[in-house]
């Protein structure tokens, strides 16, 4: 086997297997699950056929090329301005890597999918093996077609725990993956009517039946514009030999198409679905003009490659907080297109579009020029039409990019003339041998990179679970290394620093209240990691929202130490600036404030701490005016009231918080509590019996309301609450007490030295953003 024979294998069996593995390849070792090893496989096997593809055209000394000028310009342009775009970016190399942005919407990822498409058109050289090519790819989407049907029945076949959630798949999320069936479908029945042999048939079946059984309304426009494409093409090149089974065939998918997005039934034998859940275009078009309103720079750049989730925290609409999305950040909008407008900047959005509308465009008149029709030219035009329409109704994910370039490289590939270039001439050869070397070694650096990444992916996952079980020490050993492999991840540096919280708790508990000098340097020396840790978050990812919030978190558990409180609100601040909709900053500012007057109140510095209060409630009800049904807010003002002595307010904020979280037990008793001291006996009573109903165990909900009942007369209904009590908590001496008393026919109370009017404390009644996972 010569040398030349083996780098033309290298370059065509790479390109197989990629087109092959990539809708079914996963790796269950990180967080993510399919983005990220597809992405490596991606790189990996594109640079390999590259490398075989340049090492074939340097042995036999000419370059063979297919051409088509404008659409190399084109593709060249939008990778100039996509690479400013990144290097501009709000985060760099986040939005060169992907992760932890969007893996689908990177540069590595554009890089290698615009390869891909260079080695789609220029490797192969006659249509029957372009026609192998699509033959893999359409059986690796049949397969991820069953195994999508498998999982939405409950039918897990492998024995992962992430495979037993019923929406997962290999594609990506279950409607993007019932568009990339929809889209290979009209290449498969083109297949199907003109080869006529069983496989096409059964790949057919399978896709068809994937996308009925998902039923996605989007699935089904995409569907529509491939057959009405086909149908156009097909029965206007049939010379008057119109196919009945053709026709037919291509009518019943009209009708389908048409019925079920007018009319989106689901009967009960199809399978349940995850929610479906994006901003709306409305939103993501308010979304651009706010972008494009910040500068120039904006219009003609974007804001960076995979930096939609920066876009829509600072820009979306306060009314979506009335709905139950209102604390979700969305990582991509509900267009494609539409996201690379933000993103990317108006030059490469128009720029796609433009690309994608002269691919049509070549495709048509390819098209018009053949005697028959149903080919797979035809297949591979009715694709990028439904393609065009998936761009604007929805993200795509890493497997949908790829399919979309694959199909535009399929029309490039029948649209293109075959030139040669001589590589006879020395500098010809030189200059040729420096792009192979230069491939070679980028390729190489960029895959050890990716590899090393992904290790430290595997040992932050492996973090966090030692850090679920509760071994902290082995999670923050792990997510070091993790850091040293790949220091720049925020998520690695915030969940560090929110690790060394629960270390220097469980260091005190275990030394107990009296420290040495040396114990006392170490839970120091703890703090101070945490510091770093999520000081080098906020001052390297300033625009993550997430983390000034787990800043202002960390800094909030250290109120009492010297400056910690001011540090949390610092931190809140900039996170309202970054997102400025969102209740939650302001709700945690009043929370702040509340902990600070009460530092200030056990220092005896009661001016400072009624100042505190006022801030608090003043920021309390900024966050209420963002979201009217704030449970958390109404909470902590009504504590904020309760600390000034104002009961009566204390009680109404805490009657609507009952109102919006009927099922909360802690705000119950507090608004229990609060009956009881302004002496409400009857709303204290109704309180406590209603956690009672809730949770039977409750005890102080018991003990509270045997003291209501105590002072009502009703000694005997009080004797029953307190023998539950002194049941769940045998050893309880006070209990017993209060028994004897009652059995006496004292007051409860009699003889004991207890508060019956504790104030209330806060308890953790707070929405938690997914950032902060202690």
């Amino acid at each position: 086997m010569n040398l030349a024979f083996f780098l033309d294998k290298l370059n065509k069996i790479s390109l197989y297997l990629l087109l092959f593995l990539l809708p079914l390849f996963f790796l269950p070792f990180a967080q993510s699950v399919l983005g990220y090893p597809k992405q490596t496989l991606l790189l990996f096997l594109v640079f390999l056929s590259l490398m075989g593809w340049l090492g074939k055209q340097f042995i036999q000394k000419k370059i063979i090329i297919r051409e088509n000028n404008l659409l190399y310009l084109v593709l060249l342009f939008i990778l100039l301005v996509f690479s400013l775009s990144t290097v501009f970016s709000l985060w760099p190399m986040a939005s060169f890597w992907g992760w932890p942005l969007s893996i689908s919407d990177s540069l590595l990822t554009f890089l290698c999918l615009l390869l891909l498409t260079f080695l789609f058109v220029n490797t192969f050289k006659t249509e029957s093996e372009v026609f192998s090519a699509v033959l893999i790819l359409l059986i690796s989407g049949a397969l991820a077609g069953i195994f999508l049907l498998l999982q939405l029945y409950g039918v897990f076949i492998l024995p992962l725990a992430i495979s037993q959630i019923f929406s997962f798949n290999t594609i990506g999320g279950v409607y993007q993956a019932a568009l990339f069936l929809a889209v290979l479908l009209p290449i498969s029945l083109v297949l199907a009517f003109r080869i006529r042999r069983p496989i096409f048939w059964l790949i057919l079946l399978i896709l068809l039946s994937s996308v009925i059984l998902v039923d996605s309304n989007d699935a089904w426009i995409v569907c529509l514009l491939g057959v009405l494409t086909l149908a156009i093409f097909g029965l206007a090149g049939s010379q008057g030999k119109i196919k009945l089974v053709l026709t037919v065939f291509l009518m019943i998918l009209l009708v389908l198409s048409i019925f079920f997005i007018f009319f989106p039934l689901r009967p009960t034998w199809f399978p349940p679905l995850p929610l479906q859940v994006s901003p709306g275009t409305v939103t993501e078009v308010d979304i651009l003009s706010s972008v494009y309103g910040q500068g120039a720079k904006n219009i003609l750049l974007g804001t960076g490659p995979g930096t939609f989730i920066f876009d829509y925290s600072q820009h979306h609409s306060p009314l979506l907080n009335l709905t139950i999305f209102w604390g979700t950040r969305f990582s991509s909008g509900s267009s494609e297109f539409l996201d690379w407008f933000i993103t990317k900047g108006f030059l490469v959005g128009i720029s796609l579009l433009a690309f994608v509308g002269l691919i049509i465009y070549l495709g048509f008149k390819g098209l018009i020029k053949t005697e028959g029709f149903m080919g797979i030219r035809l297949g591979f035009l009715s694709s990028a039409i439904a393609l065009l329409g998936a761009g604007f109704l929805s993200s795509f994910d890493l497997s949908l990019w790829f399919v979309f370039w694959i199909v535009m490289a399929g029309i490039f590939f029948y649209n293109s003339k075959i030139r040669e270039v001589s590589l006879d001439s020395q500098f010809r050869r030189v200059v040729f041998a420096v792009v192979l070397l230069m491939t070679i070694i980028i390729g190489i650096v960029l895959f050890l990179f990716q590899v090393q990444n992904y290790l430290a992916e595997i040992h932050y996952n492996k973090g966090m679970d030692f850090s679920q079980k509760g071994d902290i020490n082995r999670a923050i050993d792990l997510i070091q290394r993790a850091i040293r492999l790949n220091p720049s991840v925020d998520i690695y540096w915030r969940d560090l620093a929110q690790l060394y919280l629960p270390q220097a708790n469980l260091f005190l508990v275990n030394k107990g209240p009296e420290l040495t000098e040396g114990e006392e340097e170490e839970v120091t020396s703890i703090i101070n990691n945490g510091i770093y840790s999520i000081s080098y978050a906020t001052e390297h990812f300033p625009f993550n929202v997430a983390n000034w919030n787990v800043a202002g978190f960390f800094y909030r558990n250290l109120i009492g130490i010297g400056g910690a409180g001011e540090e949390a609100l610092k931190c809140y601040l900039r996170a309202v600036e970054l997102e400025p909709a969102s209740p939650f900053s302001y709700g945690e500012m009043g929370r702040v404030y509340i902990l600070m007057a009460q530092d200030s109140r056990a220092k005896q510095m009661e001016d400072r701490a009624e100042e505190y209060l006022s801030l608090a409630i003043a920021s309390l009800e900024k966050s209420i005016e963002l979201k009217p049904d704030y449970a958390s807010a109404y909470y902590l003002k009504a504590v904020a009231y309760d600390q000034q002595g104002r009961e009566e307010e204390a009680i109404a904020d805490l009657e609507e918080t009952r109102i919006m979280t009927p099922q909360d037990i802690g705000i119950s008793f507090q608004l229990g509590m609060l009956y009881w001291r302004t002496e409400r006996l009857d709303g204290a009573q109704r309180q406590f019996e209603e956690i009672i109903k809730l949770d039977s165990d409750y005890s102080n909900a018991r003990y509270m309301l045997g003291l209501v009942y105590d002072k009502k007369g009703e000694k005997e209904k009080a004797r029953e609450e307190f023998e539950k009590v002194a049941q769940l908590n045998p050893e309880n001496q006070e209990v017993r007490k209060i028994l004897e008393n009652l059995a006496e026919g004292l007051p409860a109370l009699e003889g004991l030295v207890v508060s019956d009017e504790p104030p209330i404390e806060e308890i953790p009644l707070e929405e938690i953003p997914p950032e902060i996972q202690w």
